[in-house]
């Protein structure tokens, strides 16, 4: 079982999965999130109507947004990109375009190293707090500034283990090993992530994962940032996966 203490647990990469990361194939970055990030880095301020334009382009988006920014079915009558991008604001569309690429990396990331296929959740399957969740960390720092982290009952880190490590879930893994494997996932996932906001223009360097156990999923915030949370589920256990991200430092 990993160590309740709630100290976090700094963890580096495990010797027998390093390799592991070279052959990992990382998702397509989204067209948007490069095009809006060229037009913020190249000028002061980029039109509205150049971003909206880039939004249009992406259907699957373009709802997501109008969804996001008019919750109430009867709202959303009429309404057009440029509306929700400017209720939202730039960042927060930002937010939600690398979000969907975070979910991509949650899905193939548990699909390929580990061979543990996840469904979309609404986040009922995550432990109750009585029970516990370990916590997996991971913040990146430079143009674009910001933390993963997931959440996930001590069961499915000891699958996580078990799986990266050739064992059975029946072995008994000592809770520095446990650590050891569910911070690489993490640090799997958020070298995706900050993989493909390089290719966009916001380079940055990924810290150390940080797992412990605690009974609360914080919300992570960042000065000038925002933050977005997504669920998963594997059979009877659920992941929670929260993002903050403050993009644009100069």
């Amino acid at each position: 079982m990993p160590n309740p203490d709630p100290t976090p647990y700094r963890t580096a990469p495990l010797p027998q999965i390093n390799g592991l990361r070279a052959r990992y194939k990382l998702a397509p970055l989204p067209s948007g999130v490069e095009k809006i990030v060229g037009l913020m880095e190249g000028r002061e301020k980029a039109t509205l109507q150049e971003i909206t334009t880039i939004i249009n382009a992406d259907r699957m988006m373009t709802q997501k947004l109008i969804t996001a920014a008019f919750p109430r079915p009867a709202a959303r009558d009429g309404a057009t990109v440029q509306m929700a991008t400017s209720r939202l604001g730039i960042n927060r569309v930002i937010m939600m375009m690398v979000g969907d690429l975070l979910n991509q990396a949650v899905l193939d990331t548990f699909e390929t190293m580990v061979s543990i296929p996840l469904q979309v959740d609404d986040g009922s399957m995550l432990p109750p707090a009585s029970g516990g969740q370990l916590m997996a960390s991971v913040k990146f720092t430079g143009k674009a500034n910001g933390e993963v982290t997931l959440a996930f009952s001590p069961y499915l880190g000891v699958l996580i283990a078990a799986r990266l490590l050739g064992g059975n879930i029946e072995d008994k893994y000592p809770p520095e090993v446990v650590n050891d494997a569910v911070g690489e996932i993490v640090n799997i996932i958020t070298g995706n992530l900050q993989s493909r906001l390089c290719d966009a223009g916001l380079p940055s360097e990924v810290a150390l994962p940080e797992v412990k156990l605690q009974n609360v999923f914080p919300t992570v915030t960042i000065l000038g940032g925002s933050s977005d949370r997504f669920y998963f589920r594997h059979s009877a256990y659920g992941l929670g996966v929260n993002l903050c991200i403050a993009p644009f430092t100069k």
